[in-house]
């Protein structure tokens, strides 16, 4: 068996864990606090940066050789079809903005999104990914 056949599918696995981390916790938003919102931000950025990697991996499966990084491997899935351009574009910006710079009125309103929209799109790419594999 091909390693990269099993390397794209073990990643898959460990999004789909990350991705659960977040949807038990999702429930008791409104009862978060600071430091438990702050966790469910770390659970995204995480979940997120496995994400892209399984995309990453599943397309140099598929052939890709050139595709390296988050932004190549978002680009070159929309083209294929595999995820929605707006709303990935959306999970990239807000993890670069969670990770790479801390400002707080920000951090609150990824938050939301996180809840409200990105969660629906982890979920999407999960129902995706699993038809792939």
């Amino acid at each position: 068996m091909d390693n990269t056949d099993i390397r794209w599918k073990q990643r898959f696995e460990q999004y789909k864990n990350a991705l659960q981390t977040i949807e038990d916790v999702v429930p008791e938003y409104s009862q978060m606090d600071e430091l438990q919102q702050d966790g469910l931000i770390h659970r995204f950025e995480i979940t997120f940066d496995l994400a892209w990697k399984v995309l990453q991996d599943y397309l140099k499966y598929t052939g890709y050789t050139d595709v390296n990084g988050p932004r190549p491997s978002i680009k070159q899935a929309v083209k294929d079809g595999i995820i929605d351009a707006f709303i990935w574009e959306e999970l990239l910006t807000a993890r670069n903005e969670l990770s790479h710079v801390y400002d707080e009125e920000k951090s609150r309103q990824h938050l939301n999104d996180i809840v409200t929209k990105f969660l629906l799109a982890f979920r999407s790419f999960k129902e995706t990914m699993q038809h792939k594999s």
